[in-house]
Parts: C-alpha cells; sequence; structure tokens
C-alpha cells in the first residue's frame, strides 16, 4: 500500500517540542504511536503504513529522540504531558498505542484525558507487580551514572540485561549486527527515562480497574514468562479489555510483523466505528 509521510511537531506542556511522524490521511479517528525503550519513530516505519487504513497514523519521537526536544530536567509525567499535548492537537476522539515503556506512557494518559480517548492499544507494557520480575529500584540512577562516566557501552548493556533481561548470547548477537547496537548507542541517553517510567509507575491495579477506555492487549506467543505475566496482570485489571496475542512474536513484532500486528490493531479499531 503506497501512503504518503509528513512531520509535524506539537508543543508540550513545558514548551518542550514533540516531532510527530505522519502516515495517511483517512478520514477515520487518527491513531497516535508511542514507541517503547531504545526506539523512535523509525521502528514504526514498517507498521504505520498498513495500519494508516482509512486513518491517519500520528508515530511520536518521544523527548530526547528523533526530531523531538528534551528539558534539562526528566520526570515521566512530562513524557504523559507529551502524549497528552499531541491528543489534544488532533482533536476529540483519537486512538493510542503504546509499546512496551510506551505503553505505560498510554496508560496514563488515557487515565488522564479519557474523554480525548476514542480506543487504547497496549503491546506488553513492562508493569510487574510481582516483586521478582521486577527491575532493580537503583537501575535509573546507575545508568545516569555510567552515562555521566560517558561509559555508553556498559549503559546499554546494563539496561538489557537488567531491563528486559535478555541474555548474554542476545547481547552479543546485538553486538554483531552492524546497524542495532550503533542504533541503540544513538538513542542510548532515554534508557533512564525508560528505566523510570517502569519502575516510578503509580497506577496501583485498583486504578487501573477505573480505566474505562475500550483496550487491546497484544502479546507475544514468544515473549519471555515474565513479559506475559505483567501484559495479562494489566489486561486482567481494565474493565473492558481485548487480549490478542501475536502467533510466532515476540516484543518486537512491529518489526518483523508488521502486517500481523497492522491487522490485529485495524480490527479492534474498527469494532469501534
Amino acid at each position: 500500500m503506497n501512503v504518503g509521510m509528513s512531520n509535524t511537531t506539537v508543543r508540550s506542556a513545558d514548551g518542550t517540542r514533540i516531532a510527530l511522524t505522519s502516515y495517511g490521511d483517512g478520514d477515520g479517528p487518527p491513531l497516535v504511536v508511542v514507541p517503547g525503550a531504545l526506539c523512535d519513530h523509525t521502528a514504526w516505519m514498517s507498521c504505520g503504513p498498513p495500519m494508516a487504513r482509512g486513518r491517519s497514523v500520528q508515530v511520536v519521537d518521544r523527548r530526547g529522540r528523533g526530531a523531538s526536544g528534551d528539558a534539562p530536567s526528566y520526570a515521566p509525567n512530562r513524557e504523559v504531558d507529551d502524549v497528552l499535548a499531541v491528543l489534544a492537537a488532533l482533536g476529540p476522539r483519537a486512538d493510542l498505542l503504546g509499546h512496551s515503556s510506551g505503553a505505560a506512557l498510554a496508560l496514563q494518559a488515557a487515565e488522564r484525558a479519557p474523554v480525548e480517548l476514542r480506543r487504547l492499544v497496549l503491546y506488553e507494557p513492562p508493569l510487574f507487580f510481582d516483586d521478582a520480575d521486577a527491575i532493580p529500584a537503583d537501575l535509573p540512577e546507575r545508568l545516569e551514572a555510567l552515562l555521566a562516566d560517558d561509559d555508553e557501552d556498559r549503559a546499554l548493556e546494563t539496561f538489557l540485561r537488567e531491563g528486559p533481561r535478555a541474555q548474554d548470547s542476545e547481547i552479543q548477537e546485538m553486538r554483531a549486527h552492524h546497524a542495532a547496537w550503533p542504533g541503540m548507542l544513538a538513542l542510548i541517553q532515554t534508557i533512564p527515562y525508560d528505566a523510570r517510567i517502569v519502575r516510578d509507575f503509580d497506577m496501583d491495579l485498583r486504578r487501573l480497574g477505573d480505566t474505562r477506555t475500550p483496550t487491546l492487549m497484544l502479546i507475544g506467543w514468544d515473549s519471555p514468562p515474565r513479559v506475559r505475566r505483567a501484559s495479562e496482570t494489566v489486561a486482567h485489571a481494565l474493565p473492558d479489555v481485548r487480549i490478542e496475542e501475536l502467533p510466532g512474536q515476540g516484543h518486537q513484532a512491529q518489526l518483523l510483523a508488521p502486517d500481523m500486528v497492522a491487522r490485529a490493531v485495524d480490527r479492534f479499531l474498527i469494532s469501534g466505528d
């Protein structure tokens, strides 16, 4: 499908410039996409066009990434403000999709702006309510210390090993990939952001029960048990949710099976029309 692409920006509550990459120009409710850790809009270049079927798809460059600006200090609530600024710029009744840590931001945006939000899609939010699954409490500060010492390579290894709990073999495979490791290093300054989003998430399971936005939870069949437990725990706490599993996929289906993700999202979004 041949879908046009364009770029625009909005201003967040603190004045930070937030860049959007847009696909399509259909009349249906627009879909805002909030990427996860170590990703900017390019992680959704394959998935954006097939999702732009009768709608526009707006992929956010989160603060500190791509063409977006940043602020001298960071707090997860500022990123929630960024998402809300994008939704406000698009007008009422938009749809919202969040992947990984971006899904945690999307959940918080849904709580603060339920009227503006029509439907919500979450793809494996890493919200670990079991202590055995949680990230180390001091991970954001240790990542910041490594970055302050310009030890970017070690910071990336530490994040991958203690955040998503990548195995040594997986890390070495990423290192050997001609584009993967440099691409992640280009976004390395943002990894403490994602660690803080996960550690400091402040919506307990009872509050999740107040989220009235109809929600689709995407879960990869091949995702690690820890990730599946987190996604299922969040889904079971939501009052209006549909769970869809992605056959043969894990946490990066938007890269490896974009048409599958697009079909699942489209089925859910059009069911609300």
